[in-house]
């Protein structure tokens, strides 16, 4: 788990579009249960997103990071 733990919420939008602004690309993987895993990452900056989305479009399981350091864990939501 990341070394500062934050339980709090995040725009998914302004944070891809602002990692994709920068360079970078969206990789989605559908999962075994059809869960879709979705990475958002920079090419030109250490800067990362993930997170899951089930069928309903619920989001689980945010993960952000800047040069390898963590910005946001977030276990559930919507």
């Amino acid at each position: 788990m990341a070394k500062n733990y934050n339980p709090g919420t995040i725009n998914l939008d302004v944070a891809t579009k602002s990692i994709l602004s920068s360079g970078g690309g969206i990789s989605e993987k559908t999962k075994a249960d059809g869960t879709m895993h979705v990475s958002v990452y920079s090419t030109t900056e250490n800067r990362h997103l993930s997170y899951d989305k089930d069928k309903n479009d619920n989001i689980s399981n945010v993960y952000t990071d800047k040069d390898n350091r963590a910005y946001m864990d977030y276990k559930g939501g919507k």
